[in-house]
């Protein structure tokens, strides 16, 4: 009707309520899916298109309205195209979620709220706009421009779940080394990992390896003998790229020897080699990656058994010891 500044406002203060998270507002609870009335009405509509929006701002632009007005209802309209909200309850509290639904027009968007934060300081529509919708705008493409440039760089210090198999090898240093020898070193590797940003959570387990009295001939054991290792480990990834991730680490675990067992402290690092993944599709969605996993690993515990010496006969053995293990693992992870 050509009222443009009394429209504008209008548009403005319903458009707040939406955007404006301070704002109390009252939800229709009215189920709209099954409202005929709500269907009439609506059900008509045509879509919101970038070219009716660019119209409406055109409009208005060349209108008396002011410069600040003109502004705000371009920002508000580009807005239409690009925030989706979605309201939650809780019973009588309800909350908004801003989301970037589109970036097609959220430059525009960006451009004219800058524009109109800058020339009204004042006004009731630059708090929520300056503090809650900008920022938020701006932070998705951000990532958005992060992600085109490298799909990969959000991912670095993010997260997954994977699992590890391998072999490895391991020798023992200590006083234990007066009461024991290993026959065999070569061990079979499993590990489970879960990780939480740059925090990891990994259960492994190893067999392999024969560790035996000094002067056990062992004729009399099955060829299949052999020590178990198992633990549970916290590590912190100090390093991370698109290709290497190095991830220092400590835990708690179990020394299982043919003739005897012992709770270990142990200590280490992985060091892990993404030689490939998956390209995500989008920013936020998951990537396939294969690791190679080379972990070094201190286990520090005592030896504590009662065994037969030819010489000396029985006699109770308290030795402490280290296993150094070494282990080469390939591994899959939902990125």
């Amino acid at each position: 009707m050509g009222h443009y500044e009394d429209g504008v406002r209008k548009f403005a203060g319903l458009r707040r309520m939406l955007l404006d998270s301070t704002v109390a507002i009252r939800v229709d609870d009215r189920i709209m899916e099954n409202d005929v009335l709500h269907k009439y009405l609506y059900g008509k509509f045509d879509k919101f298109t970038e070219q009716k929006a660019d119209s409406m701002v055109n409009l208005v632009d060349a209108s008396g309205v002011g410069t600040g007005l003109k502004n705000l209802y371009a920002a508000l309209i580009y807005a239409e195209l690009s925030i989706g909200i979605e309201v939650f309850s809780n019973r009588t509290t309800h909350y908004l979620q801003f989301s970037l639904a589109d970036t097609t027009r959220a430059g525009e968007f960006l451009d004219r709220a800058h524009k109109f934060i800058d020339d009204n300081p004042y006004s009731e529509h630059t708090n929520y706009l300056q503090n809650q919708i900008v920022p938020m705008v701006e932070k998705r493409l951000q990532n958005m421009r992060k992600y085109g440039n490298d799909p990969f760089a959000r991912k670095y210090y993010s997260g997954g779940i994977g699992a590890f198999v391998g072999g490895g090898v391991h020798f023992f240093a200590g006083d234990v080394n007066d009461y024991l020898e290993t026959k065999e070193h070569t061990s079979i590797w499993y590990e489970l990992s879960l990780q939480f940003f740059r925090v990891s959570f990994n259960l492994f387990t190893s067999e392999g390896g024969l560790t035996v009295p000094l002067e056990d001939d062992r004729e009399d054991k099955e060829p299949h003998d052999k020590d178990i290792t198992m633990g549970l480990s916290t590590g912190y990834t100090v390093y991370d790229s698109r290709f290497l991730r190095i991830e220092p680490f400590v835990g708690l675990g179990s020394y299982d020897f043919e003739s005897g067992a012992s709770t270990t402290f142990l200590m280490g690092a992985n060091t892990d080699i993404r030689f490939f993944a998956t390209k995500p599709v989008t920013a936020f969605q998951f990537s396939l990656a294969f690791f190679v996993r080379l972990k070094y690993m201190a286990m520090f515990g005592t030896y504590s058994d009662e065994v037969y010496r030819r010489l000396y006969g029985y006699q109770q053995i308290e030795a402490s010891f280290v296993s150094h293990h070494f282990s080469a693992s390939l591994g899959i992870i939902l990125w």
